[in-house]
């Protein structure tokens, strides 16, 4: 793989390499269970399809292009996308950006604050992949333990790991009504989970068939 596309163009790959690339950072530099991995995977595959650089409502193909605050399309620039601001006109018209689709500010702006390294990337955490895994490793063990105790459990099955990563760690809006999230048993809640866990399964079955 060259610097070029490693660090900047990761939508000229195909989803199983993104997927496997994840799969494998998590599994040997972060010491995550395979399953729990899978489960958090998925979850990247449906906000982002594992793309750094995905700002929400953009395509796969053209990840930074998306509609800015006055309905255009256009391409943002990496600054553009970090220093979002309605008021001004700034950016994209959709916070979501990166492998999680991050949009509450805080941590939104945790992204591109983040020390990786030893360096905060600022505006250039939007093309590096490896940062951002490390960011969403550094947020579940700062803020989300409860989810990355789930997915660090040796026994965790990817059903189940997937389903706590888009409950208490993603939270979309189809699983919030009056700013509170629906319990799991709600419909609407479980339409979710078993969009999801198919594709928690695929990134499963894409680190097995890489170490059978």
């Amino acid at each position: 793989m060259s610097d070029t596309v490693k660090d900047r163009h990761w939508e000229r790959l195909g989803l199983d390499r993104r997927i496997l690339y994840v799969m494998e950072r998590l599994v040997d530099h972060y010491e995550y269970p395979v399953k729990g991995v899978a489960g958090l995977v998925g979850n990247l595959v449906a906000e982002s399809g594992v793309i750094p650089t995905r700002v929400e409502g953009s395509a796969e193909s053209t990840p930074m292009r998306s509609k800015n605050f006055d309905g255009v399309v256009v391409d943002h620039t990496a600054k553009a996308i970090m220093n979002r601001n309605a008021a001004q006109h700034v950016g994209p018209a959709r916070p979501g950006i990166g492998l999680a689709q991050w949009t509450a500010r805080p941590r939104r702006a945790g992204l591109f604050t983040h020390p990786f390294n030893g360096d905060a990337l600022g505006s250039r955490a939007v093309f590096d992949m490896d940062h951002q895994i490390d960011y969403l490793a550094d947020e579940l063990k700062s803020s989300f333990g409860g989810v990355r105790a789930v997915l660090r459990r040796p026994a965790v099955k990817v059903n189940d790991a997937c389903d706590e990563v888009v409950y208490n760690y993603e939270i979309p809006g189809a699983i919030i009504q009056g700013g509170s999230r629906l319990p799991r048993s709600d419909p609407r809640v479980q339409r979710v989970f078993n969009q999801r866990r198919p594709m928690a399964q695929h990134a499963l079955t894409v680190y097995r068939a890489a170490h059978p």
